[in-house]
């Protein structure tokens, strides 16, 4: 790009941008006294305006006063020097026209003469940057007080293994809770569910929450529509305090005071009133609570003992042959077998299906009668449960289809399943099997009803209380 001083030294080009030529607020004097009281500025005329131009004498502009100031429309007014000689004028170029120096001034130029049009030149060299010791350093200041931000603490590798392991163990127990479940309310909906009849409760022994019990009847019916008598009372406790199964049996010879039916046999209360009746009467003779029941005939207990598998037990020759009897006599023709199916050889430690474990728990001619019957009952029950603690599939099936529909109960869905979710916990529970009269507290008589045992009241009340109900 040609030179805009070509054809003058550099001493004659005069700086035009030193101080001298800024209006700050400590020169207001200075300039001051560069304007005369009567003295007036120049005019400068606008480009492009309809003011007359100014003249021109002897190679000097000449102003008039009818010429006002004129200033930009915006940035700072015009500056001047501190001499007393007036601003410079306006230029005139070689067309005629004259420049503004308050305008852009050309790219182009060498003097006041504008310069032909030439080719595209280079841009300038950028400004002259600040070196990096003279860069400013100063920052805003920060303020008083910033909350430092909390480091993320990373898991180790232990922490994340364990927690990925205690997700595992988790997800595996809901899933198992949830197939128990509904495993447990599919087979509670089978149960025959009966309304509880009219109730009077006899008994205090309410508010232990530590002990759950149900009565569990074994009925001689031989059809769905046949009460018949109760051939087995066991009442199963579930003591969570010391953790144990309690099975007591209350012997069905037991002389007893039935409500509103007189002195009679305890079994012949679930005659007369069915098992509402049967829970008052043994309640009022011997103060516990009863207030569930689970009631079982004679082809639904053949059906417990057949879905388990069967049962291993020990069995005298006496008992073997006593069993054979009773198979002949009423068991095979109840279950619509031949009457010499399923006979014992001998006794000894036997393998027994349903049949031949039901004819074994209603042994009573061998032994000391009732009382080693009983004990038989608890026996069985207690062979069956063991069985029942490594479920398998196939117990489910069997159950499902065989058992369940056959079982009645007055417990309600949601009451069955919440003792059902108990049942798992029960299986480390000790088993503790007690005999209602205890060994002591009753004697032999006979009376109008037959051979009875009289019961001393208050001693069984004592032993259910420390057996039963023990803390």
């Amino acid at each position: 790009m040609p030179n805009r001083y070509n054809g003058k030294d550099h001493d004659e080009i005069k700086n035009t941008d030193d101080e001298d030529t800024m209006l700050l607020p400590d020169d207001l004097n200075d300039y001051r006294a560069y304007r005369q009281p009567n003295q007036e500025l120049p005019h400068l005329r606008r480009v492009g305006s309809n003011a007359p131009r100014p003249q021109q004498k002897n190679g000097e502009r000449v102003y008039t006063s009818n010429d006002p100031p004129q200033f930009p429309q915006s940035g700072q007014p015009p500056q001047f020097p501190h001499s007393s000689a007036p601003p410079p004028p306006m230029h005139q170029q070689q067309d005629g026209q004259y420049y503004d120096y308050n305008q852009q001034p050309p790219q182009n130029y060498s003097g006041y003469t504008q310069a032909p049009q030439t080719a595209p030149t280079a841009p300038p060299p950028p400004p002259p940057q600040r070196p990096a010791s003279q860069k400013r350093t100063s920052q805003a200041p920060e303020p008083e007080y910033q909350p430092k931000k909390k480091k993320r603490r990373h898991k180790s590798l232990a922490g994340k293994i364990i927690g990925r392991i205690i997700k595992s163990l988790l997800g595996i127990f809901l899933v198992l809770f949830g197939v128990y479940s509904c495993t447990s309310i599919s087979l509670i909906n089978k149960m025959n569910h009966v309304e509880t009849g009219n109730r009077t409760h006899y008994s205090d022994n309410v508010g232990r929450g530590h002990v759950r019990s149900v009565l569990v009847i074994g009925t001689d019916g031989r059809t769905n529509d046949d009460r018949g008598r109760s051939d087995s009372m066991i009442l199963v406790s579930l003591n969570s305090k010391t953790n144990e199964l309690i099975m007591t049996s209350f012997m069905r010879d037991c002389y007893v005071e039935i409500p509103n039916n007189g002195w009679n046999k305890l079994n012949a209360a679930y005659a007369f009133g069915g098992p509402e009746l049967l829970m008052d009467t043994i309640e009022y003779n011997f103060d516990v609570r009863i207030d569930d029941y689970v009631s079982v005939d004679f082809a639904s207990f053949v059906s417990v003992v057949d879905s388990v598998g069967g049962i291993d037990i020990e069995v005298s020759d006496e008992e073997a042959e006593e069993i054979n009897v009773i198979l002949i006599s009423e068991v095979n023709e109840l279950m619509g077998d031949d009457r010499m199916s399923d006979l014992l050889e001998h006794g000894g430690k036997l393998h027994l299906n349903g049949k031949q474990a039901l004819s074994y728990s209603r042994i009573r001619k061998v032994g000391n009668s009732d009382f080693e019957r009983t004990e038989r009952q608890r026996r069985v029950m207690s062979l069956i449960i063991a069985k029942l603690k490594s479920f398998r599939p196939s117990m489910f099936k069997h159950l499902a289809s065989d058992v369940i529909p056959d079982v009645s109960t007055n417990m309600s869905t949601l009451d069955a399943y919440l003792l059902s979710l108990r049942l798992p916990f029960a299986a480390r529970y000790k088993m503790k099997q007690i005999q209602i009269p205890y060994d002591g507290t009753f004697y032999g008589a006979d009376v109008d009803v037959g051979n009875v045992l009289q019961v001393d009241f208050n001693a069984n009340m004592d032993v259910i209380e420390r057996e039963v109900f023990a803390k």
